[in-house]
């Protein structure tokens, strides 16, 4: 897909983790894309730049100008980390086919790690506008509860919701997390057996989502209702 360049306002900064902020930002014009998709910042404090970032909202016909993004702190973007509300970067995209199949299954099964989240985040916001969305789960996988990405976000919708089951899961979880712990691979075979059929949508660093995929074909899930992202 080709994407076309425009300018983009920043409005808030929310800090969801001690690596991880929220940048909700505004266009200069109206621009459509797809759950799942990435932008790609090339230009900030005056010089050109490459930073992909996937989109962490879906696409809101009431606020068609705004969008969020989930951004990793002090990893390298200094524009990135020092923009200021009100200042502007310039865009371009959307990019990307890591998105809803055309014609989608019954359930679905986000797994997601740590700004891996962000596209699934968007994902969840596409399907539960639609009245007929089956159940989606979230497997969230993080280190410590400080870290869990939109928890307060995932936890009010899954109240809200029946449709939708929040599962975050702690690697280096203290004594008194009352979730679950361990990595993503462990929820797996719960969830593939509660939701079968299932289509799987994974995203997060490359290592995980090329396990994820095998386990998940090991369980049955055919290749074909797999897709993945990862970096």
């Amino acid at each position: 897909m080709t994407g076309f360049r425009i300018a983009i306002e920043l409005l808030s900064r929310t800090p969801q983790s001690a690596r991880v902020h929220c940048l909700r930002f505004k266009a200069r014009v109206p621009f459509r894309w797809a759950a799942g998709q990435y932008l790609i910042v090339v230009r900030a404090s005056g010089r050109d730049v490459s930073f992909p970032y996937s989109i962490a909202s879906a696409f809101d016909a009431e606020r068609p100008l705004e969008f969020e993004l989930a951004v990793a702190f002090r990893a390298g973007a200094d524009a990135i980390d020092e923009l200021r509300v009100g200042e502007e970067l310039e865009i371009e995209g959307p990019f990307g086919d890591f998105t809803w199949h055309t014609a989608p299954g019954t359930a679905a099964l986000l797994v997601g790690t740590g700004t891996g989240i962000a596209p699934l985040r968007a994902l969840l916001q596409e399907a539960l506008a639609r009245e007929t969305t089956g159940p989606v789960w979230l497997l969230a996988g993080h280190r410590a509860a400080e870290d869990v990405l939109f928890h307060a976000d995932f936890a009010g919708l899954a109240a809200r919701d029946p449709r939708f089951r929040f599962v975050p899961t702690l690697t280096r979880a203290a004594h008194e997390w009352a979730g679950e712990r361990g990595r993503v691979q462990a929820q797996l075979i719960r969830a593939v057996r509660a939701l079968s059929p299932v289509d799987a949508y994974v995203c997060g660093r490359l290592d995980m989502v090329t396990e994820v995929g095998l386990e998940l074909e090991t369980l049955g899930v055919p290749r074909a209702r797999i897709r993945s992202e990862g970096y």
